[in-house]
């Protein structure tokens, strides 16, 4: 009976250790320009092949070929989820979800309806289960820099929206901030993210951006509820550093202007 138990808890504990790996990624003006650069487009492939879903920000392309080009550069088992244009003015936007269909099921996909048009561009829900016990919901946004401060204020009643519609506790949000910078007082992310409802795991302390400045605006935030799937380990990718590019003849600002955050959550820990 000991040995049965001890069992069980080591296969508990090997089921719980399995994680997926969460990037957020603004891949700066994507469409078919982006994709006439191969060396860009290989690149960017590259990087989203590494992840298990990945929130993209920045899809610009009126048209939904470039979309589709850039898919057929990834392995057969991605998927993907593509948000309606979203802006008030002639530069639309969409939200790019991709995610591995042998270790996530897309449950369900919304766009918050905005009902006082706070957002530039709504921000875009996708319902998540993996394999194991882990169920989320993955909220991607873009927040406008010039009414970061409103937006980024608003963040939580949209969290709140999604947790009511799909009864889900467990919510990853992440996108472009711009949460830094002359856009935003990134001190001020503690009021808007309290710590006893969400923990930030993208923090202050992180340079999300190509440039020679310092400044976080990219972020993944979590709900207090997935705190327990949250693995520990995070980052930033820095691919000017991954790739050779005194080898290419494209420079990292034509990849993208800003590089990818990434953090890992445990598949079978969840609890709720």
């Amino acid at each position: 009976m000991f040995r049965r138990i001890v069992l069980l808890l080591f296969l508990a504990s090997q089921l719980s250790a399995e994680t997926i790996r969460l990037y957020s990624f603004n891949i700066q003006i994507f469409g078919v320009s982006k994709m006439a650069k191969p060396e860009a487009a290989h690149i960017l492939a590259d990087i989203v092949s590494r992840a298990d879903v990945t929130a993209i920000q920045e899809v610009r392309s009126a048209s939904i070929a470039p979309v589709l080009e850039f898919m057929d550069l990834l392995p057969p088992q991605y998927a993907y989820v593509l948000g309606p244009r979203e802006g008030r003015s002639g530069s639309k936007e969409q939200y790019w979800v991709i995610y591995d269909t042998t270790k996530l099921r897309l449950l369900a996909e919304a766009t918050w309806a905005d009902p006082e048009d706070l957002f530039e561009r709504n921000p875009l829900g996708v319902y998540f289960q993996t394999r194991d016990s882990f169920d989320f919901i993955l909220i991607d946004n873009h927040i406008q820099p010039s009414a970061a401060a409103r937006e980024i204020a608003a963040l939580p009643e949209v969290v709140r929206y999604f947790q009511e519609l799909w009864g889900e506790k467990d919510v990853v949000l992440a996108g472009d901030f711009n949460a830094d910078g002359v856009y935003y007082d990134e001190t001020l992310l503690a009021a808007a993210f309290p710590e006893h409802e969400y923990h930030s795991i993208i923090t202050n302390d992180y340079d999300t951006t190509v440039a020679l400045s310092d400044n976080t605006y990219d972020r993944i935030i979590i709900t207090a509820s997935a705190g327990e799937d949250y693995a520990g380990a995070c980052g930033v990718i820095r691919f000017d550093e991954l790739y050779d590019f005194t080898e290419l003849t494209i420079n990292p600002r034509q990849v993208s202007d800003h590089y990818p955050v990434w953090a890992e959550f445990f598949t079978g820990a969840d609890t709720d």
